[in-house]
């Protein structure tokens, strides 16, 4: 029988990787499937209400403008560490660090380049789902403590829906979860 503490940690580590995976999700370009898979998450953010009400208003071509102007290049806030790493390039030497770290363990290729941050974020949720706490730390502080502060500054900044706002929000508090070893569960 487990005790309730037992059940909290086990619950807030499914919460954890859920989150991962959500952040992932909600960077892919928006398609007609997108609200309704949103509203079927597991992991239902309390600012998620305003952003899907907002979402639901729109036509999904201006969401998916709005995608295409923040990430898509030239964008203003490319989702790409080599974009901010190395002078605005794409598949940089962080991508091909990636790329090494991912087969080690065993990762198959997307097709989306290594740096891309769902493509980090699906990695972190594996991690997790590993029961990897110190890979998944020093993962988080190699792979993105050096760039992702400006991204979320610039998606914060420059994102004119609720939800890409929010995105941002739910990304910082992962990444200091994960690099707050008291935070982890």
């Amino acid at each position: 029988m487990s005790s309730p503490a037992t059940e909290a940690a086990s619950a807030a580590a499914s919460d954890i990787l859920a989150t991962w995976r959500f952040c992932a999700m909600a960077l892919a370009e928006p398609d007609d499937e997108s609200l309704d898979l949103l509203q079927e998450q597991p992991c239902q953010p309390l600012w998620l209400a305003a952003a899907l009400r907002e979402l639901s208003a729109l036509p999904l071509d201006a969401w998916q403008g709005e995608h295409t102007r923040l990430f898509t290049f030239p964008a203003l806030c490319p989702p790409f560490a080599s974009a901010y790493l190395e002078e605005g390039t794409l598949n940089g030497h962080r991508a091909a660090a990636l790329e090494r770290f991912y087969g080690e363990l065993g990762l198959l290729p997307t097709g989306l380049p290594a740096d891309y941050l769902g493509t980090i974020c699906e990695c972190a949720a594996f991690l997790r789902e590993q029961g990897e706490p110190e890979v998944l730390q020093g993962f988080c502080q190699d792979t993105l403590g050096d760039w992702l502060d400006r991204f979320l500054g610039d998606l914060t900044a420059q994102s004119e829906l609720l939800f890409y706002r929010g995105l941002a929000q739910e990304l910082a508090g992962l990444v200091y979860a994960c690099l707050t070893p008291e935070l982890q569960t």
